[in-house]
């Protein structure tokens, strides 16, 4: 425990469940934060649904000593769970008051960052990088990995003198392993070309190649005389698969330079062991010297997909030129290649969704029809992909004349990750084109949205923005701010429980409503005082709204849910038969009278409203998922586990509703 600790201080909790790069910094991190806020530290090593089994056993890392005194096994983690906060709660704070008061009241912080160094804003980032390197030297290692670690030390530091790289390549599970193979990874992959490209250009450094992939090495050793492998410089015949993991991690840290791609916990971790930053192709070589590599890795799907190690291969590799492709208007060399990838009969989840949008940037509909499907009906097909498909399926859909399904699929899509970047792109589309428009599928306000814009979206989306929108994409997130019942992901919760990003969005419509009560952005600033935490302001607001348009939907909507927040429950249900009378068939009208209902405490009548608003819903999959709740709060398991059903056919990528029902049939 660190010097000064309190033993009756809340702990930080470390946890990973993925490769060991991420939990080597995740440790790191946690010894860190235990030090500098006097507490002390546990690591919850190989934690529930951890998918790196070759890491389950610690032992063959750390000393048992250290594992005794620094580790928790999953029940004492999960027992904590109800004092235990994770650290993004406390990332946006200006000082570290609640942080150490949550310490301080014996609760725990979960810790779960595993590529960065955690810097809170209150700290000084530039004394960190130093500092992380020296917690190498709180962790007991396993007396076989320190005795590597020390011969390692010998033998890279022998010619100090003599610049020495070390190139990390990326491949192993993501090309091999379910279920990572089967999702696109652009930004942890990088073709073989750029790393001849910069082997070239560094001949005179000692060179010393790290991959998961032994082809990878053979590769590079066999063509390049001056390339090293590990095992050239110390025999780890002995050693399990784990402590080979670590000490190639180790032995990159002791090169003068480490090359590798953008996103790498392994080698982001062997960099902070060393204290000095990995370097990305970006860095280190100029655009036309990355341009000429690409040119020669679509030289190499055009002689042949064999070229590659494994189909599978190609595909990521395919995943980072298709888009390079996409922006250089080759959108027809991109789809070849596809095809012709799809042809080896590679089963990677991820192809046929880039397919199908390549396909429908050649406005081949039907083609781009067939491989949607094909991306939706993969079985190892990754969420967020999933839910990318079904917002492309709405866009091929709505082209095609299939508007009732296009508005189905797209708002399958928006409700599970709202603020998704394709998501975004596709609705904007949907909403400028008037495929979907305000009414009784959705209640949303046009015109407030009209006046909400995102950046520029250039990460984490799988379409090429501006071949789908002209201007930038809306932000759709004001439709989950309206309905807060529905979204599933934890970044619209984290928004909905962010006063200073509400009272930014607040900023920008004030600047178009100017004070002027009305329809659209003054109402939904009424809204978003409630959401702020002041619902009478936002009721005095909205009823000068109201007064002003009588008629408009979303202020009567606004109206209602104010005056339930404000206890005005009568007054709310009168106003929301005006709302009921004017679309009967409207399930988000019934499913806020359940709302209220329940508020009073009338379970029966709110049931009533749910199962309504049920019969309606196709595309809303935590409305039924409420409906199930208060079922099973009324003893109906039956009816509860239907409606979950419901649910899970909605959103089957969504695990929690097969994991609510399984808890229902125990």
């Amino acid at each position: 425990m660190p010097k000064g600790a309190d033993k009756k201080r809340g702990q930080f909790i470390g946890m990973r469940k993925d490769q060991l790069g991420a939990r080597l910094l995740m440790m790191l991190n946690a010894i860190r934060l235990a030090e500098d806020y006097k507490t002390d530290f546990r690591i919850n090593w190989f934690p529930r649904g951890a998918m790196a089994p070759k890491l389950g056993t610690p032992s063959d890392l750390f000393d048992q000593t250290f594992i005794d005194r620094h580790f928790i096994d999953n029940a004492d983690f999960e027992a904590r769970s109800a004092t235990t906060k994770p650290l993004w709660t406390f990332e946006n704070d200006d000082s570290p008051k609640k942080l150490k008061a949550h310490l301080a009241r014996g609760g725990d912080i979960l810790l779960e960052e595993g590529f960065e160094i955690v810097v809170f804003p209150w700290e000084d980032s530039s004394e960190m990088q130093s500092r992380i390197r020296s917690y190498t030297d709180r962790i007991a290692f396993h007396p076989r990995v320190a005795g590597h670690m020390a011969a390692i030390e010998r033998a890279m530091g022998a010619d100090q003198k003599r610049h020495s790289i070390a190139y990390h390549i990326r491949r192993g599970d993501i090309l091999n392993e379910d279920p990572w193979k089967h999702k696109e990874w652009p930004a942890k992959i990088e073709p073989d070309e750029l790393y001849t490209a910069y082997l070239e250009k560094n001949k005179d450094s000692a060179a010393f190649v790290f991959s998961d992939q032994p082809e990878s090495i053979a590769r590079f050793t066999t063509s390049n005389r001056h390339v090293q492998r590990i095992d050239d410089a110390v025999d780890l015949s002995d050693c399990t698969v784990a402590q080979r993991d670590f000490l190639e991690l180790f032995a990159m840290s002791r090169a003068s330079e480490i090359v590798a791609p953008p996103i790498s916990a392994f080698s982001r971790a062997a960099a902070r062991l060393s204290g000095r930053e990995r370097k990305c192709f970006h860095e280190v070589m100029s655009v036309p010297e990355r341009e000429e590599a690409y040119a020669q890795v679509l030289a190499r799907f055009e002689a042949g997909i064999d070229n590659f190690i494994t189909p599978s291969e190609a595909a990521q590799i395919f995943a980072k030129l298709t888009r390079r492709l996409q922006e250089s208007d080759q959108v027809e060399a991109a789809w070849h290649i596809g095809q012709a990838i799809l042809d080896t009969g590679t089963d990677n989840a991820f192809l046929p969704l880039l397919h199908a949008i390549n396909s429908v940037y050649l406005s081949k509909w039907d083609v781009a029809q067939t491989y949607i499907n094909q991306a939706l009906d993969h079985p190892h097909q990754w969420q967020e992909n999933y839910i990318a498909a079904l917002a492309i399926k709405a866009h091929i859909d709505g082209a095609l004349g299939r508007r009732a399904s296009a508005r189905r699929s797209f708002l399958r899509a928006f409700w599970q990750k709202p603020m998704l970047p394709d998501i975004a792109v596709i609705g904007s589309y949907m909403i400028n084109r008037d495929r979907m428009r305000p009414g009784a599928v959705l209640p949303f306000d046009k015109d407030t949205l009209l006046h909400l814009r995102l950046p520029y979206l250039q990460t984490n989306i799988a379409l090429q923005q501006n071949k789908i929108l002209v201007r930038r994409a809306l932000d759709l997130s004001a439709i989950a701010i309206e309905w807060p019942w529905f979204a599933m992901d934890g970044q619209t919760k984290r928004l909905l429980d962010a006063p200073k990003a509400l009272g930014k969005m607040q900023d920008t419509l004030k600047a178009i409503h100017g004070g002027k009560a009305g329809a659209g952005p003054y109402s939904f600033c009424a809204l978003l005082e409630a959401r702020k935490g002041d619902p009478a302001r936002g009721l005095a607001m909205n009823t000068l709204a109201l007064e002003k348009a009588p008629a408009d939907m979303m202020v009567r909507k606004r109206q209602v849910e104010l005056l339930w927040l404000t206890g005005d429950h009568n007054q709310a249900l009168n106003e929301l038969e005006t709302l009921r009378i004017d679309a009967p068939g409207h399930a988000f009208w019934h499913f806020l009278e359940g709302q209220i209902h329940l508020a009073d405490g009338n379970k029966k009548a709110a049931r009533a409203c749910l199962e309504k608003a049920s019969a309606m819903d196709d595309s809303t999959a935590e409305l039924h998922a409420h409906l199930s709740e208060l079922c099973h709060d009324m003893g109906d398991k039956d009816a509860a586990i239907a409606a979950l059903d419901r649910a899970a056919m909605i959103a089957p990528i969504q695990q929690r509703y097969e994991n609510r029902r399984k808890r229902l049939e125990k």
